[in-house]
């Protein structure tokens, strides 16, 4: 087979002006070839967002001349194939029409051996508005959804596109048109088709594989296979168009997801004498969904090679409103920050994209499992309509039979949030806001399982998320069966404290807002904007009522911020201890609830939103703070202010046993030691155990036990004057006496605690990647945040746990060369206590 690569340089224009001509990229989009010839403004910039809406409503033309050989034309067969038009498209060769494209999400390939010619060939590409087709198909029956975020957008569902290309509670709106994948001439005589590797690992220490696939067309000759290079089986073929058969792995290596053993892949390359070859990487791994009766329900658990894992991670965006412009540079740091943070999965949600192949590729490297939705949120669809429902197929194939070799596949999942009330499974006709059941089952309970039943076979199915596989289908988060999305804080108001309380199986969903750091919206304001409540801010803040439920929880946990730097960065502690809360509540009560997935990891643009990381890669304190509560080995408290003790936890997420000790020491704010102890502690793999429980009753009222006057039907728990100045920390050594958890709690909210201004000091020393830093203090100092003046470095840790004789050393890996002296000359240390007003 011979490949011609048709990227790079292309020519644009609108359809109605061809005189009006522009440089273009592919893969890419009007909107960044426009932008790159300074006919666009940044859509990041202020409310330059605004202006960009005139791109939509226009066609747009593609063209490319390109060069044929006559040895090129002796080939029977020439497909010209693109791996994503966004999206109603016509296309022509040399003047004769190919056909049409609606869907973004799919594979075309155009059989063009009558249209070529030797020497100068003209493609041409023709974008439609999908504005004109969504508001026909509105007019005739209108779809419920969610996240209208503008009056043109009304059926939007009809088309097959990245939905939150339309705007989310997160992002811009900017619906894109163009050629976002490759695209290629193919020339030969025969091909393989849809190769799959299915694993049998049913004989202990032994691995089969199955190869099986299609020839474009009957051949005949010989085939070989060659796994890392080396051949393993060779074998002659007469007038076939398939291909089946089994070969031994010798001395098969399992892969593992990350922190319970390694990730060895292996390359399959299928070759055959016509000239076609096929490579694949996979990873030897048997992975399956557990579902089955218990105490709590029936379990939703993950086991691989045997073992049950607890799932820890968090939901992908996409990395841009652009897709195409997002360099493999952000693929990787974002999903070997996930790595590093511990987490073993992530949760590719549904109003976005299929991945870039890329994607799936690091997080096979990173032992990163991908929960992989179909491209389904957030709405109702026209599954009425057979040429939909044909369309979805073939989309649902080619997704299927793309990423199905992949050890890091997981899931496939249906949809995102339709059983939360987009379908009612009480009603037998279409409503104002939600389908039947006569109309969503044969999209997600039919069509997506079989193709997936039928292209796939090993990774499991799962509906919806949330999904409730037992007893009433409307009760979308119940807490004995299936995986839940809970955004009763959030959007419910409750209290951080309140998600102690879930019984959840699986939680796949549920978040809190933050603002980016100040560099990040001093990329995307100017100085006037920098205050909250500014109608820039609030330009890039997309869920209402963020702003105000971000400081109603802000203001409930802290004293009043004390400048914008500091409202910004208080905003982020807040967000992080309220996922730390789940999160360590989730792992105390593992076997009942068996992961926990946050939303979300990335971002798409500057604002405030949920993600850990923001949209110019730097780690939120979320991020920080995941690392410590999704770590291997985890210390967590748990106050119980009604009988006055502290209990402390120890979870272990290695792959055997952990072997330790934990310390726990009380203490003021000052540092002065009330009590301590330490305890060694044996905790198995993928459990929890509650090591201690500390009676702090003195301690509580050694400051005075007034309660705090408040009206007794307020609050669950009156804290007590003297809980001002008392925190109980834990840490956890392992046999070698090196910390692997620090943590701490108290029975108060700290805004009310007696902290006083540390003195910090730190020692630098030069480190392989970079300088590691040992921080000491003279008194208690809680999330205490680094950061460095004028440059961009990487921090080990962050929002460090200080604490008087227990010193802290991380690591700090400036982006730009400095020595030690520059270096502390411009080390920010900023405590909690100076960000109080």
């Amino acid at each position: 087979m011979q490949k011609i690569n048709l990227n790079g340089p292309w020519t644009l224009h609108p359809a109605k002006s061809p005189e009006t001509t522009c440089p273009a990229t592919v893969p890419g989009c009007v909107h960044t070839d426009l932008m790159t010839a300074g006919l666009l403004p940044d859509p990041w910039y202020r409310d330059n967002e605004k202006d960009l809406r005139w791109v939509e409503t226009k066609d747009w033309v593609y063209t490319r001349t390109f060069e044929i050989t006559a040895d090129l034309l002796k080939s029977s067969r020439h497909v010209l194939q693109f791996e994503g038009l966004d999206t109603l498209c016509t296309l022509e060769l040399n003047g004769h029409p190919l056909g049409e494209t609606d869907n973004m999400h799919r594979t075309w390939e155009f059989e063009v051996h009558g249209f070529l010619k030797e020497g100068n060939n003209t493609l041409t590409l023709t974008f439609h508005s999908p504005l004109d087709k969504m508001r026909a198909e509105d007019a005739v029956k209108h779809l419920p959804g969610w996240n209208l975020y503008h009056e043109d957008y009304r059926g939007k569902s009809y088309v097959r596109k990245m939905a939150c290309a339309f705007g989310w509670d997160w992002g811009l709106m900017a619906p894109t048109a163009g050629i976002w994948r490759n695209v290629s001439l193919l020339a030969f005589e025969n091909r393989i088709e849809s190769l799959r590797i299915q694993q049998d690992h049913s004989q202990p220490g032994r691995v089969q594989l199955r190869v099986s696939g299609n020839l474009s067309s009957p051949a005949s000759g010989h085939l070989h296979i060659l796994l890392d290079g080396d051949l393993i089986h060779e074998q002659p073929f007469t007038e076939t168009d398939s291909i089946d058969i089994t070969v031994p792995i010798p001395e098969p290596r399992l892969w593992w997801p990350n922190g319970m053993g390694e990730q060895p892949l292996y390359e399959i390359l299928l070759e055959l004498d016509c000239g076609d070859r096929v490579r694949k990487r996979i990873g030897l791994r048997e992975l399956k969904l557990i579902r089955k009766p218990d105490a709590h329900g029936e379990s939703f658990r993950f086991n691989v090679n045997g073992r049950d894992i607890f799932m820890k991670g968090g939901n992908w965006i996409p990395c841009d409103i652009f897709p195409s412009r997002v360099a493999p540079d952000t693929y990787r740091h974002l999903l070997r920050s996930c790595a590093d943070a511990h987490m073993n999965m992530i949760r590719v949600w549904g109003g976005g994209i299929y991945e870039d192949d890329l994607f799936y590729d690091l997080c096979d490297e990173l032992g990163l499992l991908v929960w992989q939705d179909f491209m389904f949120a957030c709405s109702t669809y026209p599954t009425f309509d057979p040429a939909f429902m044909d369309n979805v197929r073939e989309e649902a194939s080619d997704a299927v039979r793309r990423l199905r070799h992949h050890p890091c596949l997981a899931l496939w999942c249906g949809n995102n949030e339709l059983e939360q009330g987009l379908v009612r499974f009480d009603i037998d006709d279409w409503t104002e806001t939600a389908m039947p059941p006569q109309a969503y089952t044969p999209l997600f309970d039919e069509l997506l399982p079989d193709v997936v039943a039928r292209e796939d076979g090993a990774t499991p199915y799962w509906p919806c998320s949330p999904h409730s596989p037992n007893g009433d289908r409307n009760h979308f988060n119940n807490p004995a069966c299936g995986d839940a999305h809970a955004w009763s804080v959030w959007f419910g108001g409750e209290p951080m404290e309140a998600q102690r309380e879930w019984g959840f199986r699986f939680m796949s969903e549920f978040g809190f807002q933050s603002y980016p750091e100040l560099k990040t919206l001093e990329a995307c304001t100017l100085p006037e904007d920098r205050s909250i409540g500014h109608w820039m801010l609030d330009y890039h803040q997309r869920s209402p009522k963020g702003n105000l439920t971000i400081f109603t929880y802000l203001l409930d946990r802290f004293r009043a911020p004390a400048s914008f730097e500091a409202t910004l960065i208080l905003s982020q502690i807040t967000q992080a201890l309220c996922i730390q809360i789940a999160a360590d509540h989730a792992r105390r009560i593992q076997g009942q609830m068996d992961g926990l997935l946050y939303w979300q990891i990335n971002d798409l643009w500057p604002g405030a939103t949920w993600s850990s990381i923001d949209v110019f890669g730097r780690w939120k304190a979320l991020h920080f703070f995941a690392k410590a509560f999704f770590a291997p080995v985890r210390v967590s408290l748990l106050e119980r202010p009604e009988t006055d003790r502290m209990e402390l936890h120890v979870s272990n997420h290695l792959p055997v046993t952990f072997h330790g000790t934990l310390h726990w020491r009380v203490t003021t704010c000052a540092g002065e030691t009330l009590e301590q102890g330490e305890q060694p502690v044996a905790v198995p793999s993928q459990s929890n155990r509650r090591i201690t429980e500390l009676d702090c009753a003195t301690h509580r009222d050694r400051g005075g036990s007034t309660p705090m006057p408040i009206e007794i039907r307020s609050v669950k728990h009156i804290p007590r004057e003297g809980d001002r100045d008392l925190l109980v920390w834990g840490r956890v050594t392992d046999a070698s006496g090196r910390e692997v958890s620090r943590g701490f709690e108290a029975f108060c909210k700290p805004r009310y605690w007696n902290l006083t201004p540390p003195e910090i000091t730190c020692d630098i020393t030069p480190h392989a990647e970079g300088f590691q830093i040992e921080l000491k203090t003279n008194v208690c100092a809680p999330w205490t945040h680094l950061s460095l003046k004028d440059t961009e470095a990487r921090f080990s840790k962050n929002y460090l746990n200080l604490l008087p004789g227990e010193p802290e050393t991380l690591i700090c890996t400036p982006q730009t060369p400095l020595d030690e002296h520059s270096l502390k000359a411009r080390l920010n240390i900023i405590p909690l206590v100076s960000l109080f007003a």
